[in-house]
Order: structure tokens, then sequence, then C-alpha cells
């Protein structure tokens, strides 16, 4: 089993996309800051979700 939370894995794919798609990334700080909770945000829901999916399947 791995050692990563949600929260690594979810950190390490805004960093994947922000590297690909820099210029979605807005100059600002405080922008930028916001666009990346955002992002962040939405691996992170859609990781819970496919693993409470995939623990519910495994136990049905």
């Amino acid at each position: 089993m791995s050692g990563k939370t949600f929260d690594d894995t979810a950190l390490e794919f805004m960093k994947i996309y922000f590297t690909c798609n820099p210029e979605k990334l807005p100059k600002e700080a405080d922008k930028a800051f916001i666009e990346m909770q955002k992002i962040f945000s939405s691996y992170k829901e859609k990781l819970i979700e496919k693993g409470i999916k995939k623990n519910t399947d495994f136990f049905s």
C-alpha cells in the first residue's frame, strides 16, 4: 500500500497540470493562489470519489 494521501496525490496532479499549462496560472499571487486551491480541491474530490467507488465495488 502506498503511503501517499489524497492530499499528496492531488498536489502532484496540480503540479503536473500547472507545469503543462503555465498560461493558466495567473501572474498575481493572490489570484494564482485561489486558482491553485480550486484545482487542488477538484483533483482531491475526484480522487476521493474514485477511491470510495473502488472500495464500494471491492466490498460489494
